[in-house]
C-alpha cells in the first residue's frame, strides 16, 4: 500500500521538480517511501536534544543557496558583488545580443574577442554603430555570478582571477584592475581548451565576454544616432601595411602612446609581434542635417541602461541562458576551509571574498571545474538533463517562506501599516497564527500531544518540514555539485523550521498567558525572526527592493551599484539600500 507521506512529495511533480517515476511507487519502492530522510545535521537518534539546536557560525549552507536564488538574477548580484560561484551554461538559439563600438576599423562586425550585450540600451553606451547578433546554436558558456563586470579592487573580479591566473594578485594602480582586454584575452585562452564560446557577467547589466561569433548571424548593422559627447575629434585606426588604405607615418614615433587609437591605448591586445601600423581617420556618423533639437547624452544613456539591468532584478535571464547545475562550483564549499577562517574576521556577507583562498584550495577548486568541463559535450547531453529542476526547487523554497517571514516581522515590530499600534495579545494571537500557518502543511494529528507541546512531540512536524523538498532525491544519483545544492536546500528549510518550532513551542499557548509574558515572548520572538532573516539575507526582500518614501514619477527604485555609486568602494562590504535617482536628464 502506498504511504500517505508521499503525497506532498508527489505534488512537487505539478511543478516540475521530480520526475514521474519518483512518484509512481512500485512494490519494491514502497519500503523506501517511510520514514522521510531526514538530514543530519538536524536530526539524530535523540531527536529532542539535535533539533532546536542552531546551526554552526561557519556553515556555508545559507550562503551556497543565496547565490543559488541569486543566479542571473540582478538584483541578488547588485546586492552581494563579491561572486564566489561558478557554474556552465548555454546561450539559447534565438537570442539576440547588442555590440556597439565608437571605433570601427574595419567597417564589419566583431567576429571574436568582443563583448556583448543582452540589451541594446547597454550596447549603445559604448558607441553609434550598433550590430545586433541572434544565436543559431548553443554557445557553451561559463557565468561568474555577483557583479563580476564591474571595475572594482574589492573581490567582484576574484573568481575570474582565480581562473586566469590561479590566484588573484595584489592590486596595482588603477589601470591594472581595469584591464579588460587582458582579462577577456586570458579567459578565452583559458576556455580554449573546454570548447567555451563565451563567459557571461553582469555589470550594471548583463554581457558576455565573446570569444568567438561562429555560432551566431548578423541581424542589422545600424549607424545610430551619435552621442553628443562624440561630436569633437575623431579617433584613428591603426593599418597594417597591406591596406589599401595604409599611408606610412613611421616617420613620427608611432610607439608612443599618442600616436595609438584610444582603442588600443584603453584596451591593448596581448602580442610579442604587433603589426607595423599607420593610420587613417574613421568617418563616424554625423548629425542628419534635418535633425531638430537636443540628442541623447552619456548620462541619459548610462540611466537606461541601469533601468534596463534592472528589469532583470528577479525574473532575471534564465529564459535566455539554461545553467548546468550538475557543473557548478563555489567557493562557498566547506571543503575550502582557507575561506571558513576569512570569513570568520570579516563582517557580513558582502565582505566576503573569494581572493581570500589560499593557493592550494584554489587548485583544488580549478581541478574540480575543469573536471567538469572535460565532459560536457553538448551533442552527447541532450536529452540527459537533470533529474531535479534546481533553480525551480530553490524558488519553490523562497516563494514559500519570503513574504510569509517579512509579515511576521513586520507584525512582531508593530508595524502592520495600519493607523496606531497593535496591543500585544493581538501581536502575539496574529503571530502565532503566522507561525501555525507555516508549520500546519506538516502537522499530522497523529502525533498530537494529549497535553501540552514539548520539543519531542514537535520533532515529526520539523522533520516533514526541513526535508519535504528533497526526501525523495537519492544523492547516491547526483553528481557532486547537486548534492552541494541539495545539501544547501536542506539547510536553509530545516534553519527556517527549526526557528519556526522554536517559536512554537512558546506560542502554543501563548493566549493563555499575561500581559507581561506576552510583551517578553513577543520581543523574544522577533529577535529569532531578524536573526533568521539576516541569516538568510534573501534579496528580494523589501527593504532591498523597495524604496521609503516612494519614489516620484520622475525618478526610479535603484541599488547603489557600478559605475554611479560605486567607484569609491571600501570593500567594507556594506550591503546597499535602495534610493531613488532621477530619470531626468541632468538629475
Amino acid at each position: 500500500m502506498r504511504s500517505t507521506l508521499l503525497a506532498p512529495i508527489c505534488l512537487l511533480n505539478n511543478l516540475s521538480l521530480l520526475p514521474t517515476d519518483v512518484c509512481a511507487a512500485s512494490p519494491q519502492q514502497t519500503a523506501l517511501i517511510s520514514p522521510l530522510i531526514v538530514p543530519s545535521a538536524y536530526f539524530t537518534d535523540n531527536v529532542e536534544l539535535t533539533w532546536t539546536d542552531p546551526p554552526s557560525p561557519d556553515g556555508t549552507g545559507n550562503l551556497i543557496f543565496n547565490s543559488l536564488n541569486g543566479l542571473l538574477k540582478h538584483q541578488p548580484n547588485a546586492l552581494y558583488r563579491n561572486g564566489h560561484a561558478i557554474i556552465a551554461g548555454t546561450v539559447a538559439p534565438g537570442t539576440l545580443l547588442y555590440h556597439s563600438s565608437r571605433l570601427n576599423c574595419t567597417g564589419l562586425p566583431p567576429t571574436t574577442l568582443e563583448w556583448v550585450s543582452f540589451d541594446p540600451e547597454h550596447s549603445y553606451l559604448f558607441g553609434s554603430m550598433m550590430y545586433t547578433f541572434q544565436v543559431v546554436k548553443p554557445l557553451k558558456i561559463l557565468y561568474f555570478d555577483g557583479s563580476s563586470a564591474t571595475k572594482m579592487p574589492s573581490g567582484p573580479v576574484d573568481t575570474q582571477e582565480i581562473l586566469a591566473h590561479g590566484e588573484v594578485s595584489e592590486w596595482g594602480h588603477e589601470s591594472k584592475w581595469g584591464d579588460e582586454r587582458t582579462r577577456l584575452f586570458e579567459l578565452c585562452d583559458w576556455g580554449k581548451e573546454f570548447g567555451l564560446d563565451g563567459f557571461v557577467r553582469m555589470e550594471f547589466d548583463f554581457e558576455i565576454m565573446l570569444c568567438n561569433f561562429a555560432s551566431m548571424e548578423v541581424v542589422s548593422a545600424l549607424d545610430l544616432l551619435p552621442v553628443h559627447a562624440n561630436t569633437g575629434q575623431q579617433p584613428e585606426c591603426p593599418l597594417e601595411s597591406t591596406d589599401p588604405l595604409y599611408t606610412d607615418d613611421r616617420s613620427k614615433d608611432d610607439s608612443s602612446p599618442k600616436s595609438q587609437s584610444p582603442e588600443a591605448q584603453e584596451n591593448p591586445l596581448p602580442t610579442s609581434n604587433p603589426p607595423r601600423q599607420g593610420k587613417r581617420r574613421v568617418q563616424h556618423p554625423t548629425i542628419p542635417t534635418e535633425w531638430v533639437g537636443s540628442l541623447p547624452s552619456e548620462r541619459t544613456l548610462l540611466i537606461e541602461a541601469i533601468q534596463a539591468g534592472n528589469w532583470h532584478d528577479l525574473a532575471g535571464l534564465a529564459h535566455y541562458v539554461h545553467l548546468d547545475y550538475t557543473r557548478f562550483v563555489t567557493f562557498f564549499d566547506p571543503k575550502y576551509e582557507s575561506l571558513t577562517l576569512a570569513r570568520r574576521i570579516q563582517h557580513g556577507k558582502g565582505a566576503f571574498r573569494a581572493g581570500n583562498v589560499t593557493k592550494a584550495d584554489a587548485d583544488m577548486m580549478l581541478a574540480e571545474l575543469k573536471g567538469m568541463l572535460r565532459t560536457w559535450d553538448l551533442t552527447l547531453s541532450r536529452g540527459t538533463e537533470p533529474r531535479v529542476s534546481w533553480s525551480a526547487l530553490v524558488q519553490t523554497v523562497v516563494e514559500r517562506y519570503s513574504t510569509r517571514l517579512e509579515y511576521l516581522l513586520l507584525l512582531l515590530r508593530n508595524r502592520d501599516g495600519k493607523p496606531g499600534k497593535l496591543d500585544v495579545t493581538q501581536v502575539a494571537t496574529r503571530a502565532r497564527y503566522q507561525v501555525l500557518v507555516m508549520l500546519a502543511p506538516y502537522m499530522s494529528i497523529s502525533y498530537m500531544p494529549s497535553t501540552n507541546v514539548g520539543s519531542a512531540s514537535l520533532a515529526p512536524t520539523i522533520r516533514h518540514c526541513s526535508n519535504v523538498f528533497t526526501s525523495r532525491i537519492l544523492s547516491s544519483t547526483l553528481t557532486s555539485s547537486e548534492r552541494l545544492i541539495k545539501s544547501s536546500v536542506e539547510t536553509v528549510a530545516g534553519e527556517i523550521c527549526r526557528t519556526l518550532g522554536v517559536i512554537w513551542l512558546e506560542a502554543f499557548d501563548v493566549e493563555s498567558k499575561d500581559e507581561k509574558e506576552k510583551t517578553t515572548l513577543v520581543a523574544k520572538w522577533r529577535d529569532e525572526v531578524e536573526r533568521l532573516m539576516d541569516w538568510l539575507g534573501w534579496a528580494n526582500w523589501a527593504h532591498f527592493m523597495i524604496c521609503e518614501p516612494a519614489c516620484g514619477p520622475h525618478e526610479f527604485c535603484t541599488l547603489p551599484q557600478w559605475p554611479m555609486d560605486m567607484r569609491n568602494d571600501d570593500g567594507s562590504g556594506k550591503l546597499g539600500r535602495p534610493y531613488c535617482h532621477s530619470r531626468a536628464l541632468g538629475g
